[in-house]
């Protein structure tokens, strides 16, 4: 009888501290997919047991602290990001009235070796206030400062503006801009400043790589496409080259920061459209999505 007792006994004992043990798994389990889910969710435990409880306080204390430090870490990016839209913005000033000066001096000089240098200066101060630009539309961008005004642009006009603005560019590289223009006017939803600096930045970037003509195509269907296509003369990597700061060439003597096309995608992003680049042997063809103005409303 004694012995049955104590049989009894173990059996009970090893059967509750099974189901306990079921129970403290069937907890942890719970704790580990509250602690997969998005957010900052605090866990809770609906088991009572002292280990689970201490466990589930400090995982929602350290929880806290790192929402804390994301808090902080946000508003020092922000303010980070304001100071650098700032400082570019008080840049770009005293660099226009360098590139005058240098502009004049280039005018009036006459000594050969003196206007050389000039030259030189006045090339990289161009240079120079192209990052600043760069630098300054990215932190405007990024610190979500703009708000796009949207209206309907005839973005026929807009290439074609661009197109004559960088005839000089073009000269200087041997490259005959192709533009196949639709006969009709084709209107996209967008903010114009915004899409004049995407297309700005598309030239820019054909021009600087190009190693033949360029082409030009705006055709619409339930989108409107912009696309520009040039021949280049190494291999780029499609994936990232709307990456910040990717360059084709990512030796330090390439000119750019690699930004340019970073804020194409920046700014189309905003816009409500889409951007995509391909390379098929020697040719890389960027290929702008937009959504055709008839279907807003002023």
């Amino acid at each position: 009888m004694r012995y049955m007792i104590i049989i009894v006994l173990l059996i009970m004992v090893v059967s509750f501290l099974v189901l306990k043990l079921c129970l403290v798994k069937q907890q942890m389990r719970k704790i580990v997919k509250q602690l997969e889910e998005p957010g900052e969710n605090f866990i809770s435990v609906d088991f009572v047991d002292r280990d689970l409880e201490t466990l589930a306080l400090k995982i929602n204390k350290n929880l806290d602290l790192l929402q804390q430090v994301r808090v902080e870490a946000a508003k020092s990016e922000q303010a980070m990001k304001a100071s650098v839209s700032m400082i570019s913005h008080d840049m770009r000033t005293p660099l226009t009235s360098v590139i005058g000066y240098l502009q004049l001096a280039e005018k009036n000089c006459r000594e050969q070796e003196t206007l050389q240098d000039i030259k030189i200066a006045l090339d990289r101060a161009k240079y120079t206030n192209k990052l600043v630009d760069d630098f300054f539309e990215l932190s405007v961008i990024d610190s979500n400062q703009y708000t796009p005004v949207m209206e309907k642009v005839n973005i026929c006009e807009v290439v074609c503006e661009e197109i004559l603005a960088n005839y000089l560019e073009f000269e200087k590289k041997g490259i005959t801009p192709l533009f196949r223009q639709a006969d009709d006017v084709i209107g996209v939803w967008a903010d114009r400043k915004l899409l004049v600096r995407v297309v700005q930045n598309l030239i820019s970037n054909g021009i600087k790589y190009s190693t033949g003509n360029m082409e030009f195509s705006v055709i619409q269907d339930d989108k409107v496409v912009l696309s520009i296509s040039n021949s280049i003369s190494h291999s780029i990597d499609v994936e990232k080259i709307f990456d910040k700061f990717y360059r084709a060439d990512a030796s330090r003597n390439s000119d750019g920061m690699g930004l340019g096309l970073y804020i194409c995608r920046k700014f189309i992003e905003e816009i409500e459209g889409n951007i995509s680049a391909y390379s098929n042997d020697d040719m890389l063809s960027i290929k702008v999505e937009l959504n055709p103005s008839y279907k807003f409303r002023p």
